[in-house]
């Protein structure tokens, strides 16, 4: 309960942006959500925001957040009673955890991965409970919720292995007659693996609801839609699998340096007392020989952990908690451990006092860890996890919304988790309807991949299109009139040939198509049009020069990286012509003549991108 009005006080008050946002208006509406698809979330939370009617639904749902946080600190505190039988270790730990800022930002508001947690810590619980006392019963409650946990977050399999070696050293400990028992060993197998898939049934809901989902089909055009979910069975597989995502994950140098910082993630979480706590109680369990349990908790801290450093995705962050969580176990043995120190010492005491004496010392040591853990955490962690004044999404598209937009008009953002708040506020709230916001990724077809690919599909739809906001650099790839409270797309930067042609190349890589100039009172405004040749793997920065007969540079125009932040040369597709321009001051008393217009790119490092080229020639006159 305490946990529980903690994150009330911090609860965001309305709708917020990335999946929370989407959250809020799939779990009202009963519909579908990215992969792979949060059945059991989407279900419970929906009831709750219809049922419990406290705010408004996207307030409700963070509600229902904050209770699933609550539950898995719960969970967390009978676990780690269970591991250490030290009710005061076990209390430490589990408000420890409440407190650490990645879980208790989640707490904050519609996320998936606290009732993640609170599984992970219900089926270490279950798992310790079994081992005390072995029972078909138990396991066949652990195979249910593992199942039920699956139709809520995969990540979840992570901790597979871990119990699967758990499972098999605890019953290899125990001898039996496997020829006596064969046939009893294949009812339980039976009856086990029907209890782990009976839950799995709950992903029929996504094929169930998806095409009665407000948002399944977008009209783009008379005749024309764009389908969110492919709901064959083919498609009902890559989602749930989570196909769209396979080719985030994989190894290299941001995998490694993830890999090296985890040591630093846990000082950001629990302090330095809480990591040596932690390390200290997982020393006791190889000490006190408890194999099964130690391999348990760091099994599934270290595929948690590796797992994090291969999956290449912006929130990766939140994935970190299920290893905290195991942590923090390690923290309540060794808190436990420490006690026990206490009790089994041998200093003289008088008899009558002795029992008295070491419970009160035992007590103060506790009291002293908590106080060098919990303030720290809650000092810390306070500010960053506090949401009670997140209004920044509806703030926005308020102001957005308050603009004079037509009618059916397309909204564009580079950024899906911006988007979000919108979609609520059509399919939660039933305002402007009439609008069709977008975004890179809205399916994994190649046409989506990126803003410029997506801007391009839609050019042709014969509807007012917009930027939600200014977009520096866009402006190679698009015209943009950016004189109304939106920058309006008018058509494509290259739509008209240049005024000269060329056919220089970098490098095999990028060829140029042409130039314009126009001439200035003391200035020169040139916009080259580049076409990649390949895939550009760097983002680089164009200049242009302007030479003399001698070969001298003259002047030169201003150097920046072509596409800035939003269509940068990595995200160029080959073939297209992008119109990028500079503006060449002219230094003064300039002799008339012809001078060489030189071209060329350079990477963040100033590698260039071959040998600069002449494209041209300027007449001064």
């Amino acid at each position: 309960m305490v946990t529980f009005l903690l994150y009330a006080r911090t609860l965001a008050p309305d709708v917020v942006d990335a999946d929370g946002g989407e959250f809020q208006f799939a779990a009202w509406n009963f519909g579908f959500v990215h992969p792979t698809g949060y059945p059991l979330f989407l279900i419970l939370g929906g009831l709750f925001q219809h049922f419990v009617p406290i705010g408004n639904p996207a307030y409700r749902l963070n509600l229902f957040t904050a209770l699933t946080a609550a539950g898995a600190v719960a969970a967390l505190y009978f676990a780690t009673n269970e591991l250490t039988r030290h009710r005061g270790a076990a209390l430490i730990a589990a408000a420890s955890f409440a407190v650490t800022r990645t879980f208790w930002y989640d707490a904050g508001a519609a996320e998936a991965y606290d009732l993640n947690a609170c599984f992970v810590a219900l089926l270490i619980y279950i798992a310790l409970r079994w081992q005390a006392e072995p029972g078909a019963r138990k396991f066949a409650a652990f195979c249910f919720v593992f199942g039920l946990a699956l139709t809520h977050h995969r990540s979840i399999v992570l901790w597979l292995p871990a119990f699967a070696f758990f499972f098999a050293y605890c019953m290899l400990r125990v001898p039996f007659d496997v020829t006596h028992h064969a046939s009893r060993i294949t009812q339980h197998v039976s009856r086990f693996t029907l209890y782990f898939l009976l839950p799995l049934v709950l992903y029929l809901y996504i094929p169930l609801r998806a095409p009665a989902s407000p948002y399944f089909s977008l009209p783009l055009a008379p005749g024309r839609d764009l389908v969110l979910y492919d709901n064959t069975f083919t498609g009902f597989v890559k989602f749930i699998l989570g196909r769209t995502f396979q080719s985030e994950i994989g190894w290299n140098a941001a995998s490694a340096a993830r890999l090296l910082a985890s040591p630093r993630l846990l000082v950001d979480q629990f302090g330095a007392v809480g990591v040596a706590l932690g390390a200290i109680g997982f020393g006791a369990m190889v000490w006190r020989k408890e194999w099964a349990r130690f391999t348990l908790l760091t099994t599934g801290f270290g595929a948690t952990i590796l797992f994090a450093s291969v999956y290449h995705i912006g929130d990766i962050f939140h994935y970190y908690i299920p290893a905290y969580l195991a942590w923090v176990m390690g923290i309540g043995c060794g808190i436990a451990w420490l006690a026990s120190l206490i009790r089994n010492s041998k200093f003289e005491i008088q008899n009558s006092r002795r029992e008295f004496r070491i419970w009160n010392l035992e007590f103060g040591v506790i009291a002293i860890i908590a106080l060098l853990i919990l303030p720290f955490q809650i000092f810390s962690n306070y500010s960053f996890a506090d949401r009670s004044r997140e209004m920044q999404a509806r703030a926005q598209w308020t102001r957005i919304l308050s603009a004079p937009i037509p009618q059916n008009a397309i909204l564009i953002s580079n950024d899906r988790d911006e988007m979000m708040p919108l979609w609520y506020i059509q399919y939660v709230e039933n305002a402007r309807r009439d609008l069709l916001g977008l975004f890179p990724l809205i399916t994994p077809a190649p046409e989506h991949a990126n803003i410029g690919r997506l801007t391009d599909s839609v050019l042709d739809a014969n509807r007012p299109i917009y930027f939600v906001k200014p977009m520096p650099g866009i402006e190679i790839k698009y015209r943009v009139n950016s004189s109304g409270a939106l920058p309006r797309v008018i058509g494509r930067a290259a739509a008209q040939p240049p005024q000269y042609s060329s056919d220089a190349i970098f490098a095999e890589r990028v060829r140029v198509v042409g130039y314009d100039v126009a001439r200035q009172a003391d200035a020169l405004r040139v916009a080259v049009y580049w076409s990649p040749l390949a895939k550009l793997d760097r983002n680089y920065t164009t200049f242009v020069h302007l030479l003399d007969a001698r070969g001298s540079k003259i002047a030169q125009g201003n150097d920046h990286q072509v596409g800035g932040a939003f269509y940068p040369t990595t995200v160029w597709d080959v073939g297209e012509t992008l119109r990028d321009e500079f503006v060449i001051a002219l230094p003064m008393n300039l002799a008339p003549g012809t001078y060489a217009l030189v071209a060329g790119m350079y990477a963040s490092d100033a590698e260039p991108l071959g040998a600069p080229v002449t494209i041209g020639s300027i007449e001064i006159k």
